[in-house]
């Protein structure tokens, strides 16, 4: 009877004892930008808006590391830190290169900022590093760019998720209580998403100056990049 009651104690004690997470997920997520006015081309003096208000639940694309498989799920982020996270410009000047290839604008040579709403961690030839600033459960920015300099532009938030690469681990996050391992893998800029899914980014112009077939990734181009011309 004594050992009877021993073991159903150790069991009791066994099934309480919590459980090692075995989960990992990898976690896409969607960051809209807007940008106005909406122009083919502006004149140099002429401002262009970029600007960011979403709300701190987000739907995201997770994968599940182990099996690969893909699903969408809501997730709340309250006064979550991004890293690293720019506004990035490149002026396009020759159509034999990607954009890859392209001159860095030159940021501070071609535009002035005005910094509205966002923390400025740094200043860099193509552009700003900012943090969102997280008020009313909502995460915002807005930035203007006076124009200074005649050309060709693109713009193209980037979200640096692993550099430098020993930073990596950064992005590693404690957000559902089953997953050992949750890392935010890419962030995404849909730029003027409109209701019926396009993305208002004068692509056409894009493709009048440069040559799409040799790009990378034209799909964040089409989607996430504006480009525009200043006279």
């Amino acid at each position: 009877m004594k050992w009877t009651y021993l073991i159903m104690v150790l069991l009791v004690f066994a099934s309480c004892k919590p459980r090692k997470k075995k989960c990992s997920r990898g976690y896409d997520l969607d960051h809209p930008i807007s940008v106005y006015p909406i122009k083919e081309s502006y004149n140099i003096g002429d401002t262009i808006w970029f600007e960011m208000n979403f709300s701190d639940v987000l739907n995201v694309l997770v994968t599940n590391n182990y099996t690969g498989e893909k699903f969408n799920e809501n997730i709340q982020l309250k006064n979550f830190d991004f890293r690293r996270t720019f506004l990035s410009f490149f002026e396009l000047v020759d159509s034999s290169e990607n954009v890859a290839g392209q001159s860095k604008s030159k940021w501070k040579e071609s535009f002035d900022p005005i910094y509205e709403t966002g923390n400025i961690i740094q200043e860099l030839p193509d552009g700003p590093e900012y943090k969102l600033i997280y008020q009313n459960n909502a995460y915002l920015l807005k930035i203007g760019m006076v124009l200074k300099k005649s050309g060709v532009f693109l713009h193209c938030p980037i979200f640096l998720h692993s550099y430098p690469m020993a930073e990596g681990f950064l992005n590693e996050q404690d957000l559902t209580p089953e997953c050992k391992t949750e890392i935010i893998t890419d962030i995404r800029f849909p730029v003027n998403k409109q209701p019926n899914g396009s993305h208002l980014t004068n692509y056409h112009l894009f493709e009048q100056y440069m040559n799409p077939s040799i790009e990378n990734d034209l799909d964040r181009i089409q989607k996430e990049c504006f480009t525009f011309v200043v006279l």
